[in-house]
């Protein structure tokens, strides 16, 4: 399902809201004691016989009833397997988590171009790995061929194709260890961290695109929902269905709750896509978060509006607020 989002540009503001925590609880399995026989058939019981005329009545499993899918236009949020497809391009010990300051679609406050993939800060030289199984479609230097409006912009690029018309893109590198129809497989060190191109400072830029045209610029998927989220950590998407044609960047701010109360241990401070990435079917996403619950605060035309999620390891909560 595709969604056309329309937004509009307010000031921010947030109010924090009391909740009440979704306690778990642990039940104490049964632990059989070792002297208890296991049981036996008697040596004695005579079987049943069916006369020629008479037929077994079939046993039917007994019909279970289909688990109702999750209406994200009703609930609060919805909890998803999510499009995980992709392991991180860098390894520990070094630096594996997506730098937030210049998130994918947007423009630090309008300080620079919209960003169409994240960055992993690392230094010049950290090996960077195939995010999954592929062939090597491109690997080169963007001088001549264009994965952007203008050449040299990514440096030295390599671009993986995967099953179903997705792509990875790696950029900025130092080095290329591929060559272009080269088979690799998911972990495959394919190339260093550098600062080819455009790039200020040394780190690897990474996109997901998807469709048929892989050097499309705008066919960008955000990935931190394609990239699997480190151990023990989940991720959210939001999306805002509004009345306008076109994206704006709009202040989000998402509170990490502390366990058990309502003391917030932490504030992620981000944006929904800026324009030029109306395509997405969502709206902002963010990974990496550990399990818990957290409250979605924004400013709209209708006023403050606010939600209380949780977030599950490895799952994907989806929200959707409707602003027509």
């Amino acid at each position: 399902m595709v969604l056309i989002m329309k937004r509009l540009f307010y000031p921010f503001f947030a109010l924090l809201l009391l909740s009440c925590n979704l306690p778990g609880a642990d039940f104490p399995q049964p632990t059989p004691s070792p002297n208890t026989p296991f049981p036996t058939q008697s040596s004695t019981q005579t079987p049943t016989l069916l006369s020629p005329t008479e037929t077994a009545t079939p046993i039917l499993p007994t019909p279970t009833s289909s688990p109702i899918p999750c209406d994200q236009f009703v609930a609060d949020y919805c909890i998803t397997e999510g499009s995980f497809l992709f392991q991180r391009p860098i390894f520990p010990p070094d630096t594996m988590t997506i730098d937030l300051t210049y998130a994918y679609a947007s423009t630090q406050n309008g300080k620079r171009d919209a960003h169409h993939g994240v960055e992993f800060q690392n230094a010049f030289g950290t090996p960077v790995h195939a995010a999954g199984d592929g062939v090597v479609v491109f690997a080169d230097k963007d001088a001549v061929t264009k994965f952007s409006p203008w050449t040299n912009f990514y440096g030295n690029v390599v671009v993986i194709q995967h099953a179903g018309e997705i792509y990875t893109l790696y950029a900025h590198l130092s080095m290329i260890l591929v060559l272009p129809g080269q088979q690799v497989s998911v972990g495959d060190e394919i190339g260093k961290v550098g600062q080819t191109g455009g790039a200020t400072g040394s780190h690897l830029h990474f996109e997901v695109r998807k469709g048929s045209d892989y050097m499309d610029y705008f066919s960008t998927e955000n990935p931190e929902l394609w990239l699997v989220p480190p151990i023990g950590t989940g991720a959210i998407s939001i999306t805002l269905l509004t009345k306008e044609d076109r994206n704006y960047e709009r202040p989000l701010v998402v509170t990490r709750y502390a366990e058990g109360s309502d003391d917030p241990l932490f504030v992620y401070y981000i944006s929904t896509y800026t324009k030029g990435f109306e395509h997405n079917t969502e709206d902002a996403a963010l990974s990496n978060l550990p399990p818990g619950r957290y409250k979605i605060a924004f400013s709209s035309p209708m006023g403050l509006k606010e939600r209380i999620v949780l977030v599950e390891a490895g799952k994907l909560t989806e929200i959707i607020f409707d602003l027509k």
